[in-house]
């Protein structure tokens, strides 16, 4: 991510072997090239996944949800004319390919769903942006975005990213600080091949609903981030978020991370439709190429936090839930570990147990009301090779246990197999 604080005790795991659109988002901030062809970069990944999730109490629901598909990202990058204000643009394909899927089966995220419940063999689509670089440090954007920042981020936790359409602006003419604004109109999801022009942002939303967001982050030093950003949704809600990030070095061995992160969100008609506030806090001792996380993570206000793709960057938001229901507080401890200790760089692992108490039974409408909890268990191994003709292709497995009221789908067992590559062109 560019200059904001995604609390990396936590998002660690998530990331390692999973950067699809990681050139989409440096390609966004790029510095000022020599000529439009000459600073141009250009790069294929890939990402074949197989991904189940078993629902351990169905009753009258798909009891599981079974898929496999590969998908391609080509990513363009021009470079900047030359000149106070240099031109260019960006072109981004993406393809998505099924390997296996049956309508009773289906609906994992990973590949579209047509009408009758089926699967299509094949979707794609291919989206381009303008752009504008003055005087080096300001950028100005239109067209596709890849946002990640606290209010409005993309989310890429399945085969291929989604995205958004608007503009945007980007400063950072002073030392350590980063600072963007913009407005995106419309959504495209990850299992789908078409904008939603007509659709706006929010999918839960009847509305054709736009963002608009201004904010950044100030890097003081290598120790010490702070991360301001407020947000509008048109007729839905009005969002801040506050975030400080701080790494104290004890020793040589020993560093203890402490990453706080609020949110703030209030009804846009004065109503209590969306009102919440949401905060936590995470503590992690690195010692060596071990990392200890505890973290904490409390809902108040009138309703839980509602959000779209990958826009909660609080602590306890893992790989199924968000733990992010009316009232609820929720407990992690986390262990990471990494295997070059041991003379085997490249291989990670992660496990963590989040659990909760506190959910407001009537709000969520809980079938069991005396339920007012939940618990996840997630386990990451990753392993990228190092050399060889196979080198810096990362696979990586994921497996999630959850146990939760049906209210929010009940019990599920999920594992995620994931391959992935990527090649510079240019």
């Amino acid at each position: 991510m560019k200059n904001a604080v995604k609390w990396s005790s936590v998002a660690l795991a998530v990331a390692l072997g999973n950067g699809l659109i990681a050139s989409q988002a440096l390609a966004q901030t790029t510095e000022r090239a020599e000529g439009i062809v000459e600073g141009a970069t250009a790069t294929l990944s890939n990402r074949t996944m197989y991904f189940s999730r078993d629902f351990r109490s169905p009753g009258d629901r798909q009891s599981k949800r079974e898929e496999a598909a590969t998908g391609f990202v080509l990513d363009f990058a021009s470079g900047f004319s030359e000149g106070p204000i240099g031109l260019g643009f960006d072109v981004t394909a993406m393809s998505g390919i099924k390997l296996d899927s049956s309508p009773d089966r289906a609906n994992t995220g990973i590949l579209p769903v047509d009408e009758d419940g089926s699967a299509p063999n094949e979707y794609s689509e291919i989206r381009g942006a303008v752009k504008a670089n003055i005087l080096t440090d300001t950028t100005l954007r239109y067209g596709v975005h890849f946002p990640e920042n606290p209010v409005i981020a993309y989310d890429d936790a399945r085969l291929l990213p989604s995205h958004y359409s608007g503009y945007s602006v980007t400063n950072e003419s002073i030392e350590g600080l980063f600072v963007e604004a913009g407005r995106m109109n419309s959504r495209g999801d990850m299992a789908s091949s078409s904008q939603g022009d007509d659709e706006g942002v929010f999918r839960f939303s009847e509305e054709n609903d736009k963002v608009i967001y201004l904010g950044g982050t100030y890097t003081l030093n290598d120790a010490l981030a702070a991360t301001l950003y407020t947000s509008k949704a048109d007729e839905l809600w009005k969002r801040h978020f506050a975030g400080l990030s701080h790494t104290a070095a004890l020793s040589d061995v020993f560093s203890l991370t402490t990453e706080l992160a609020h949110y703030q969100t209030s009804d846009e008609d004065g109503g209590v439709n969306y009102d919440n506030k949401a905060s936590s806090l995470g503590l992690t001792l690195g010692a060596g190429n071990h990392g200890f996380t505890l973290a904490y993570q409390h809902m108040g206000g009138d309703t839980g936090y509602l959000y779209e793709d990958g826009a909660i960057f609080l602590a306890n938001s893992v790989q199924y839930a968000d733990f992010n229901a009316k009232d609820e507080r929720s407990y992690q401890a986390r262990y990471d570990y990494d295997f070059a200790g041991l003379g085997l760089p490249g291989l990670t692992f992660m496990t963590r147990y989040i659990t909760s108490d506190n959910i407001d039974a009537a709000h969520e409408g809980l079938a069991d009301e005396s339920r007012d909890g939940r618990w996840e268990r997630d386990t990451n191994i990753s392993y990228t090779v190092q050399n060889g003709s196979l080198e810096g292709v990362n696979v990586l497995w994921r497996n999630a246990t959850v146990r939760q009221d049906e209210a929010f789908d009940g019990d599920i067992d999920e594992n995620r197999l994931i391959v992935s590559y990527s090649w510079d062109l240019l």
